[in-house]
């Protein structure tokens, strides 16, 4: 009877210290950060990247509608001149 009382605080201590997590060193949390500084400035590499592939293709998109709006412009001077209803 004395034997199961003292397994079971055995038993209790053992997953107790288990659990606990040990600071960690100086060292390991130092790499760590260095490891999370690295992936954030890549991420801001590759933000800076996409942010200018979308200025570029926002100019080329710009550049379209104004060539765009200049060939309605055409069209409307040509159906303005050569109305057929405007002579009646």
């Amino acid at each position: 009877m004395r034997f199961l009382p003292s397994c079971i605080l055995l038993g209790g201590l053992l997953l107790g210290a288990a659990a606990c997590d040990r600071p960690d060193s100086a060292e390991d949390r130092r790499a760590r950060e260095e490891k999370v500084d690295q992936a954030a400035h890549k991420a801001g590499e590759e933000a800076y990247k996409a942010a200018q592939k979308t200025k570029e293709a926002a100019a080329e998109a710009a550049e379209d509608l104004r060539k765009a709006g200049r060939e309605v412009k055409a069209g409307w001077e040509d159906a303005k001149h050569s109305d057929p209803d405007k002579a009646k």
